[in-house]
C-alpha cells in the first residue's frame, strides 16, 4: 500500500475517490454528494491547497492493484486554532481489515506533528464500533461522538502550519496550474 498526500495538481484523484466514498452511502451523504458533484476543477484544486490542511489517499501497489482504496482529510478547525479536524475517513469495503484505516490516520497524525498541531479531533458515531476501536487504538480519547488525540506540539501558527485565519475557500488565484 502506498499513501499519497495530495496537492492541487492531483485534484482528479481526490475528486474521484471522494465522490466514490460519498456515493457509497447515499442516505447519509446524498446532499453532500450532489453538492460536490457540482464542483468545478477550480473548487477541487482549491480544496487541496496547503492552507486547507491535508488530504491523503491510500493506493494498492503492485501487480493487479485496485487503485485508490481509501482516503482521509484533516483541516484546521473552524472554531479552535489549536485543533486539526480529521474527517472524510473512508476505506473501500474490499480493502477493509487490511490496515488501510490505521495507515491513513497514522499519516494524518504524522503530518499534524510535522506542522506543530497540538490536537487532532474527530467525530465518530457511537454505533460505528469498528471506527471507534480504530481511533482508540490510535490514541484518541473522549466521550460521546467527539474524540481527540493530543500530540504535544506547539501552536500551529508558530510552527508555520495553516490556521483558520489563513483558510480561504476563495484562494483560487493561488492554485497550481
Amino acid at each position: 500500500m502506498e499513501l499519497i498526500r495530495l496537492t492541487p495538481g492531483s485534484w482528479r484523484t481526490w475528486r474521484d475517490i471522494r465522490l466514490t466514498a460519498l456515493a457509497s452511502d447515499p442516505a447519509a451523504f446524498g446532499p453532500v454528494l450532489e453538492r460536490e458533484r457540482g464542483y468545478t476543477e477550480q473548487d477541487w484544486r482549491t480544496s487541496l491547497l496547503p492552507e486547507q490542511g491535508v488530504r491523503v489517499v491510500a493506493r494498492d501497489a503492485g501487480p493487479g492493484a485496485e487503485g485508490s482504496v481509501g482516503l482521509v482529510a484533516a483541516i484546521p478547525h473552524w472554531e479552535d486554532s489549536g485543533v486539526l479536524y480529521l474527517f472524510s475517513m473512508w476505506v473501500r469495503p474490499e480493502a477493509r481489515g487490511r490496515g488501510v484505516g490505521a495507515a491513513l490516520v497514522g499519516d494524518v497524525l504524522e503530518w499534524a506533528g510535522e506542522h506543530g498541531w497540538p490536537v487532532v479531533r474527530l467525530r465518530v458515531f457511537l454505533d460505528n464500533e469498528v471506527a471507534r476501536r480504530l481511533y482508540l487504538r490510535m490514541g484518541f480519547a473522549g466521550e460521546g461522538e467527539h474524540l481527540e488525540r493530543r500530540l504535544g506540539g506547539g501552536v500551529p501558527e508558530q510552527a508555520g502550519a495553516p490556521s483558520p485565519a489563513t483558510v480561504s475557500f476563495a484562494a483560487a488565484d493561488r492554485v497550481e496550474r
